[in-house]
């Protein structure tokens, strides 16, 4: 269909022409009339510009209180309406958008906009509907990695009135963004207080910064003091205050990204007076005295370890070698542990076994029973046997034979057996009848004498030569077995008789074994190599670790017999072939040697599980927990982060010029510092920013914690050994040679009275030694013995040389002994008998006795160090000072009877609590200069709008409680490890009262600025 022709949906034209008419009449009319309305548009502009000034006026108000909050932050609540509003949780958030909720308020009051008639204002609910819902009307939050921050204000009304009735109202929510960082400022301290605190077992912080720089001081000291140093206290408050200074700094780099200018000149002043104090202490230590200052923290930054600094103790088998080496001389009843002569005779007493094998056998038919008769029956049946030997044709193969065995007298034989029945028949009317019939045997039977080394220590390998002359030594070499072999069958009747018997079923009999003849140097060759190898094995050691070792979770003993044992096939030595048996005996007595030493230190790690758990007791008595003091003394110094940002909010700024920590004072010492020069203390008063307490478990004089440990190896407490006794005794004798104190006189005369009595069994045990040991008679002996005691003057110096063997070898050369073998054998018998005795029970010395002769000594000797100081001190002055001091033992031997001495050991707990006065936090670079404040003060503000400022709450100084453990590990010997001042317990000034910790010197204990 065509367009013109579709008439559907049209509209008269005439219709449109009315509407056009009418609309335009209208129009015309409008525009014609007089009194046409003007539009009032004053409401609307009032209300916008009434909105501009209200955001304006938010971000002044978010922007100042942001600040004043910085100011005067909170982060304890107070116990009423508005302290429970703020929370425990997010307490200073929370307080935050209290403070904007309080400054948008008092802003807002003033925004008033006039257009005409109308007047527009903006409002926020009344602060007495409760502290709860101002806040609820506030959101902060950071912006720009928390530089600046975001506030958004909640259910602000803005209301236009016009002659005293509201035209206009509506409600509305606005957000400013000020570039003030106080989130972050707030966080980072947040932070830098959990640093301060964070227990050293589970994350890095202060106590593991704080440790670390311990642990170097002391095992500097340690090593000092065991060289000879007259180190008096190896731990000393001193250094804990340095080394916790030195961990703040750390812990505010690890926070802020730089420290406190100041506090780094405090830590490296410190640092030079602790270096000076301890050369003080220890002058005239001479080559040492220099190792300990170098050991002092540098003045200037280095690179932080990632790890807390270890120590390692190399513990040896040592004694342990001479111990198993005489068992090995002396024998043993066990036949598990063979001496040297039972592997001697074994190894040239070989067994000698007479052998018949039937190789072929031919059985003869036996007839059957045949009667006469249908009515006869068996009554008796008899066999008689005759045998017959003969020689066998061909030669015969010698039996298989194993390692260490060969077949002797080998031969052949035939063996009949003539065998007649005879039968015995019965009729029935009982008559009888005998009948006979005939079978034989045929067997060849393989008679030999197999000779076989008996078993020995040691790995089975082929011996060649074996049964005859030569090998090494070129002895004998069990030539003579096969002439014993021969002699050996003959013994059972010969080949024929033999041979009998193994087809009569009882050839078989045990083994004979027979003495051969041996080398004449065997026994010196084997023992001058067991000899060898017990020095190889003495110097065998593990390192095991000083703080495992110090807190009863080491086991060196254990260590070293799991070394052995791995080593074992190296040290044992065995070739593939032996060359000869004089080769064989000489690495089976090395094998049974070896057996002894792991036996030895087998019973040694279980003497040392036993003392472990004792030392863990004794630690726990005194609230140290071993297993957490191990972890933590392992962990990382730092885990490689700044720290995480508080919850709900943005990572924390890489960029962290901007903010700069400052602390009242900088560096937290021991001593007080006037308040005039402190922020936050009043000016007549003096605060002690830190407070120190350090305990050494194990010193002089003996108690009970070194008892507890060592008590049930070695008696009850109440004595010691003959070896401290006599170092103590050598000590006041030094001592009294420069000044006559009669005190000090009558209490060495008292403990050598002890000492000489318990030396005497000592001299004894030595003089027995000799005689059984040597051709001397006792007389003779008890000469060699006076002889080899007068190279050392009292019996102080011979206790002390009776323990560490130098009295044995003394001896040994005193005895005139001749060969090398006597020599030795001498000389490690009295080691060991030495050793023994004067670890006994029965030698042990009055511990009180001791402790008073030390005490004494030790003040003398401090009363010559004061003169000494004050003028030039001679150099036998000098020398007795060192001797005396460095001669006091310390710390706990590490040891079930202190034979053998694996360490000596020592344990300090320290304790710190310290606090800033005054902490504050700058932050610029850009953003509105803020600076938060830590200073202990309480804070107020007027939250419900009554015109009065109520308590809100306080800020906490910024501050820190650390307990830490610090151990030290020396070898065995010298004077051990520890402080011999006789302080077990340091405490500084400020470690006083129920509540020990920082505090000002006011009545009132308040330290704010009034």
């Amino acid at each position: 269909m065509r367009l013109a022709d579709d008439e559907r949906a049209r509209v008269p034209f005439a219709l449109v022409g009315v509407l056009l008419l009418v609309g335009s009449s209208t129009f015309a009319a409008s525009l014609a009339s007089p009194d046409a309305g003007v539009v009032d548009r004053s409401t609307d502009v009032a209300m916008d510009r009434a909105d501009a000034e209200t955001t304006a006026a938010l971000r002044v108000a978010a922007r100042e209180a942001a600040r004043a909050a910085a100011r005067d932050p909170v982060t304890t609540p107070a116990n009423n309406s508005v302290g429970r509003a703020l929370g425990p949780n997010e307490t200073f958030r929370n307080y935050l958008r209290l403070r904007v909720a309080v400054a948008a308020r008092d802003a807002l009051s003033t925004v008033e906009h006039r257009r005409g008639t109308t007047t527009a204002r903006a409002s926020l609910p009344p602060l007495s509907n409760g502290p709860g819902a101002a806040i609820r009307n506030v959101s902060v939050a950071g912006e720009d990695g928390r530089r600046a921050l975001s506030v958004t204000v909640r259910n602000v009304s803005l209301v236009a009135s016009r002659d005293g009735r509201v035209v206009a109202d509506r409600t509305v929510t606005r957000r400013v963004t000020v570039a003030v960082p106080v989130l972050a400022l707030h966080a980072r301290t947040t932070d830098y207080q959990r640093r301060l605190n964070r227990s050293p077992v589970y994350a890095p912080g202060l106590a593991r910064r704080t440790t670390a720089g311990l642990l170097a001081v002391t095992q500097a000291r340690a090593v000092a003091q065991y060289g000879g140093v007259p180190v008096e206290n190896v731990l000393a408050n001193r250094h804990v205050e340095l080394s916790t200074n030195a961990g703040v700094l750390a812990a505010q780099r690890a926070s802020f990204g730089r420290v406190d200018p100041d506090a780094e000149r405090g830590v490296r002043a410190a640092t030079l007076r602790t270096g000076v104090a301890d050369v003080g202490a220890v002058a005239g230590g001479g080559p040492a005295t220099g190792r300990v200052v170098s050991a002092m923290p540098s003045p200037n930054p280095r690179p932080s370890p990632r790890q807390l600094p270890t120590q390692t103790l190399a513990v040896g088998v040592n004694e342990t070698a001479d111990d198993a080496f005489l068992a090995f001389l002396r024998g043993s009843d066990a036949p598990t542990r063979p001496g040297l002569d039972a592997v001697v005779g074994d190894g040239y007493a070989p067994n000698l076994t007479v052998v018949a094998a039937v190789t072929e056998a031919r059985e003869g038919h036996r007839p059957a029973p045949d009667a006469p008769g249908p009515s006869w029956s068996l009554v008796t049946e008899d066999v008689a046997t005759t045998v017959t030997v003969d020689d066998a044709e061909g030669a015969a193969t010698p039996p298989a034979v194993g390692v260490g065995e060969r077949a002797f007298e080998t031969t052949a034989r035939r063996v009949h057996s003539s065998h007649t029945v005879t039968r015995t028949w019965r009729a029935a009317n009982r008559s009888r009848r005998t009948t006979t019939a005939e079978w034989t045997d045929r067997h060849r039977v393989r008679v030999a004498v197999v000779g076989s080394l008996r078993t020995l220590p040691g790995p089975r390998r082929p011996v060649d030569p074996l049964f005859d002359r030569g090998g090494a030594l070129s002895g004998p070499n069990l030539e003579s077995v096969p002439r014993r072999a021969r002699a050996e069958l003959a013994s059972r009747g010969g080949a024929d008789a033999v041979a009998r018997r193994a087809v009569t079923g009882d050839a078989n009999r045990a083994p004979a074994p027979v003495a051969a003849p041996r080398p004449s140097g065997l026994r010196p060759w084997v023992y001058e190599d067991v000899a060898t190898l017990r020095e190889t094995v003495r110097n065998v050691s593990v390192e095991v670790d000083a703080r495992d070792t110090a807190t009863g979770r080491a086991n060196a003993a254990a260590e070293l017999a799991a070394t052995l044992r791995d080593r074992r096939a190296e040290l044992v030595g065995a070739p593939a072939t032996y060359d000869g048996v004089a080769d064989r005996v000489r690495v089976a007595a090395r094998a049974a040697y070896l057996d002894a030493v792991l036996a030895r230190l087998d019973e040694r790690a279980a003497a040392a599980d036993g003392r472990n758990g004792r030392l863990r007791d004794a630690l726990a008595s005194r609230g140290v927990n071993a297993t957490r003091v191990s972890a933590h003394l392992s962990s990382r110094i730092d885990a490689g982060g700044r720290g995480s940002a508080a919850p709900n909010d943005s990572a924390a700024p890489n960029d962290s010029a901007a903010f700069v920590p400052d602390g009242d004072p900088a560096y937290l010492s021991l001593s007080g510092v006037d308040g005039r020069a402190v922020d936050g203390v009043a000016d007549g008063a003096t605060y002690t920013p830190l407070a120190t307490r350090n305990t050494n478990l194990f010193t002089l004089p003996y108690g009970d914690l070194a008892n507890a440990v060592v008590g049930s190896a070695l008696g009850p407490g109440g004595d010691v050994s003959l070896r401290t006794a006599g170092r103590a005794l050598a000590a006041a004798n030094r001592t009294l040679a420069v000044r006559d104190d009669a005190t000090l006189r009558a209490r060495r005369d008292g403990l050598q009275d002890d000492v000489e009595r318990s030396f005497g069994s000592v001299s004894r045990t030595a003089a027995a030694t000799v005689e059984r040991e040597t051709d001397l008679t006792r007389a003779e002996s008890e000469r060699v013995v006076a002889a080899g005691l007068a190279r050392w003057d009292g019996v102080g110096r011979r206790a002390v040389a009776a323990a560490n063997g130098s009295l044995a070898a003394a001896v040994a050369a005193e005895s005139g002994v001749r060969g090398v073998m006597a020599r030795d054998r001498l000389a490690t018998t009295l080691r060991v008998d030495l050793r023994e005795a004067t670890t006994a029970s029965r030698v042990r010395v009055s511990e009180a006795a001791v402790n008073d002769t030390v005490t004494r000594t030790r003040t003398v000797a401090k009363e010559l160090a004061r003169e000494a100081a004050s003028r030039a001190a001679d150099r036998a002055t000098g020398r007795v000072l060192n001797g005396t001091l460095g001669a006091v033992p310390a710390g706990l031997p590490l040891s079930p009877t202190l034979s053998p001495w694996v360490a000596t050991t020592n344990l300090w707990v320290v304790q710190a609590r310290g606090a800033y006065a005054r902490f504050s936090v700058s932050a610029g670079d850009g953003a509105v200069p803020t600076t938060y404040v830590r200073d202990g003060s309480a804070v107020r503000l007027d939250a419900d709008g009554d015109g009065s400022r109520e308590l809100v709450g306080s800020n906490d100084r910024v501050g820190f409680r650390l307990r830490t453990v610090v151990v030290a590990a020396v070898p065995p010997g010298g004077n051990g490890v520890g402080d011999v001042d006789g302080v077990a317990s340091e405490t500084s000034p400020a470690w006083t009262g129920p509540a020990p910790g920082p505090r000002c010197d006011t009545s009132t204990g308040r330290c704010r600025r009034e």
